[in-house]
């Protein structure tokens, strides 16, 4: 990153709000333009998300921050939000695998009903969650306006269309086990699921 230009476009308003956006962490009491989400434990905060080289990288915004770029919160939480919801993808927990390892998907295969979902850079696309449309559309898909929802990591979480089977206990459970066993602790989330209703 050239620290020098990114500094200098840190006072142009039109490029800050086409950078805004958002991502989800841990309650903290940093200093930085953030407020709860309905997710006991975790907040979102305005983040400026810039991809360059290959590579992607995001800078925490504060009161300073925005108001150097002339932005007010309202309009940057407006702007973030179009952004993740522009940038929001949804993709089967079995489609991911097939990727991952490089193998065809038979979409004419019984599916898993957990999905993944992420932003587009998939860098800190947990906040993807916040997307309610996104969210309605893939309950109405299943017939049902409950979803459970596991925070895999900052970067993406997973849902779960809630059939009145599972037990949310044991759903947070088996977060904590991921969470201890395969995720970079910088990276978590809560060790808990939620169920969410739209």
């Amino acid at each position: 990153m050239n620290k020098e230009y990114f500094s200098e476009k840190l006072s142009d308003t039109d490029w800050v709000l086409a950078r805004l956006s958002i991502a989800l962490q841990l309650t903290s009491d940093e200093a930085i333009i953030k407020k709860a989400t309905e997710f006991e434990g975790i907040e979102q905060y305005l983040i400026i998300r810039e991809e360059e080289d290959g590579g992607c990288y995001s800078i925490k915004m504060t009161k300073e921050l925005l108001d150097h770029a002339s932005i007010s919160e309202d309009e940057a939480w407006h702007e973030a939000m179009i952004h993740i919801c522009r940038d929001t993808t949804l993709i089967s927990l079995d489609q991911m695998m097939a990727d991952l390892m490089g193998a065809d998907y038979d979409a004419s295969f019984p599916k898993s009903t957990i999905h993944v979902i992420t932003t587009t850079t998939k860098t800190k696309g947990a906040s993807a969650i916040l997307n309610r449309e996104a969210l309605r559309n893939f309950a109405k898909h299943y017939r049902t306006r409950e979803l459970i929802v596991l925070p895999s990591s900052k970067h993406e979480m997973l849902i779960i269309p809630f059939d009145g089977s599972m037990k949310l206990e044991e759903m947070s459970a088996m977060v904590k086990e991921v969470n201890a066993t395969e995720v970079d602790p910088k990276d978590r989330l809560t060790d808990r699921a939620y169920l969410l209703r739209l």
